[in-house]
């Protein structure tokens, strides 16, 4: 059985129709996992930054003017007001973050029946966090597929659609999530471009980049990503011309705010440049504070992610559309990102490329290079049973003695040549892939901020 689903996965040419199957049922269940507990947790108040975006862009559209909560003392035009209970610092014009994300909520929030700003809730709101969560599945399987191939594209793609963080975060209205299916479009159009030659493809990236922009500053990345591929290639003219389209665009947020208010907008900039919480050690975060919203999620998945993008620096140009857009991201994380408590959605720009990653070592290393598969199943393993069957039953040293002894068996064929070995390892190997995705199943439904 686990053979067939094997070579259903990894070594059958499918056709269309089996294709557009198989993607919609990952489809479903990513709409199911996504949807159940939508609107209870992340619970709300976990980041009234879903707030903040919407008010932006319903004042924009309604006063003509950016209005939201800030709690920055720059601003002097301050009122204070409760609103389903809880207190906000409203502050005009709002200018800390470009305008595009918060056009794109507010529009959707007042489409959906939200009169102003004090009608707005998260039923409002959070179905956008639900389709840009499915669209980024979806791109996700169409850049996977045409740098690599369809099966990894498919395993990609549910990777995608089950890892609990990455379901659990993208039920929020965070402007990480607008990014990471734009980004991966971006990306798509690139690799269209560098095979075609059709600069339409090339003039897209870099109008989509230069949106991104828009919609909040860091996400320079991905235009940034898309630079490097052409320096990287040595393709500097369309360096030149990629940049001619995003920076004109992004200067536009200058207009926007000398607009409004160009000394308020010039002390804004002079407080995100030096923003709090950013240290010499602040990179470590990444490893030392797991957090999903404002809570800590440890996922074994995220992690073995980082060693799994490691891998795939043994052939950077192969893999060149994955680890230049990691490396962009880091960069701004690294110099631009705050070490804040509880701002977990800084993270989630990285974690199409960590999933893509993963599902490429499953595809070339994975109950091939034993000792790699070990401390894959060990990462991932404990997490998911932590989260689940932890969760539900308690801690069980008979359990996990057994899972240790369980997932150790894939080291057998070091140290055995046994006739049978190796068929019963790689057997064994391929069922945990099948109760991994399980587990994420169980860790998404049973997750709670209680």
């Amino acid at each position: 059985m686990i053979k067939k689903i094997k070579n259903l996965l990894f070594d059958s040419d499918f056709v269309a129709p089996v294709t557009i199957l198989v993607m919609t049922a990952i489809l479903i269940l990513g709409f199911f996992l996504r949807s159940n507990d939508l609107y209870t947790w992340p619970r709300q108040g976990a980041t009234f930054d879903e707030y903040a975006w919407t008010w932006q862009g319903i004042n924009l559209i309604q006063k003509g003017v950016p209005e939201s909560w800030s709690p920055h003392a720059v601003y002097t035009n301050v009122q204070y007001v409760t609103y389903q209970q809880t207190n906000f610092r409203l502050v005009k014009p709002y200018l800390e973050h470009p305008p595009v994300f918060g056009l794109v909520t507010g529009s959707f929030a007042l489409l959906n029946g939200v009169k102003d700003m004090y009608s707005l809730s998260l039923e409002s709101i959070r179905p956008l966090a639900l389709l840009l969560g499915l669209f980024s599945v979806v791109m996700v399987y169409l850049l996977v597929k045409e740098l690599y191939d369809k099966k990894t594209a498919f395993l990609s793609s549910l990777l995608f659609a089950t890892i609990p963080t990455i379901v659990i975060g993208s039920r929020i209205v965070q402007n990480e999530n607008f990014i990471i299916p734009f980004w991966l479009l971006a990306l798509f159009f690139i690799f269209k471009y560098l095979k075609s030659g059709r600069a339409r493809f090339r003039n897209m990236a870099a109008v989509i980049c230069g949106f991104l922009a828009l919609s909040k500053v860091p996400w320079i990345a991905a235009g940034f990503s898309i630079f490097l591929i052409f320096l990287f290639l040595k393709k500097y003219i369309d360096a030149v011309k990629f940049l001619g389209i995003l920076v004109p665009i992004f200067l536009l947020f200058f207009v926007y705010g000398f607009y409004y208010d160009g000394g308020l907008f010039l002390s804004l900039w002079g407080l995100q440049l030096n923003r709090y919480d950013i240290g010499f050690t602040s990179i470590y975060s990444l490893f030392q504070k797991p957090y999903l919203v404002d809570r800590f999620y440890l996922d074994g998945w995220i992690y073995f992610g980082w060693f799994a993008f490691a891998l795939l620096l043994k052939d950077v140009k192969k893999n060149l559309l994955i680890v230049l857009p990691i490396l962009s991201y880091f960069l701004i994380f690294l110099a631009a990102i705050p070490d804040e408590p509880g701002h977990g959605w800084y993270r989630y720009p990285f974690y199409p490329f960590l999933i893509i990653s993963i599902a490429l070592f499953i595809r070339n290393y994975f109950s091939k290079n034993l000792i790699l598969t070990f401390f894959f199943l060990v990462l991932v393993g404990t997490t998911l049973f932590q989260n689940t069957w932890g969760q539900v039953f308690g801690f069980s040293y008979i359990l996990f003695r057994v899972l240790i002894i369980a997932w150790g068996f894939s080291l057998a064929p070091l140290f055995f040549s046994f006739r049978g070995v190796s068929k019963w390892t790689n057997f064994l190997n391929w069922g945990w892939i099948i109760i991994f995705v399980l587990l994420n199943i169980w860790s998404v439904m049973l997750y709670n901020e209680q």
